[in-house]
């Protein structure tokens, strides 16, 4: 359960098929959301679901065997070779750190309001509706409400690192309280 009391509740439901190829549904559960930098007024994540390949295999449910795999131990921010959807919690007045993760990322304000920090200081406000392509740039988020919360649900691709003339920038997850 999470740390926030929380009107937005989010649940996870799972296709998949039987034997004879129909399809089949796993029980639905409710998201579970964990502090991302408690240091901080803490905006939570709840994992809804990893994949660890492309393109992914579904067959025999290898798929959903990893995630198990993978919310049991996680091992950086998203499988390497995979993507991470995400929803993410951000409590009034919540920030999320500057930071670069090694991918490119859709999101979509689901609720509330969201700022886009960028390292120089810049601003970016999404509302309800608006979606964002993040693309491996240092960046971070804050909800401006000093009232409502806000939920964002994104999907976090593995990309290569990216090149700016010669330099190759990698990720940035230290304010985040975690490394590859």
């Amino acid at each position: 359960m999470s740390s926030l009391e929380s009107s937005l509740t989010p649940t996870q439901t799972i296709t998949t098929h039987n034997s004879d190829g129909s399809v089949a549904i796993h029980p639905s559960l409710p998201i579970v959301f964990s502090p991302l930098n408690p240091a901080g007024r803490s905006v939570e994540a709840g994992t809804v679901f990893t994949t660890h390949s492309h393109p992914v295999v579904l067959d025999a449910d290898i798929d959903i065997q990893q995630h198990a795999e993978w919310i049991a131990a996680p091992n950086g921010f998203i499988p390497r070779d995979g993507a991470l959807a995400v929803m993410n919690r951000f409590p009034p007045g919540a920030e999320v750190p500057v930071h670069r993760t090694q991918s490119i990322d859709f999101g979509v304000v689901v609720e509330g309001e969201l700022e886009l920090v960028f390292a120089d200081g810049g601003r970016k406000l999404f509302r309800r509706g608006d979606v964002i392509v993040q693309r491996e740039t240092a960046h971070g988020w804050r909800n401006p409400s000093l009232e409502r919360e806000a939920l964002a649900f994104f999907v976090a691709v593995a990309a290569q690192p990216v090149r700016v003339g010669e330099r190759v920038l990698g990720e940035e997850l230290e304010a985040l309280g975690m490394d590859r």
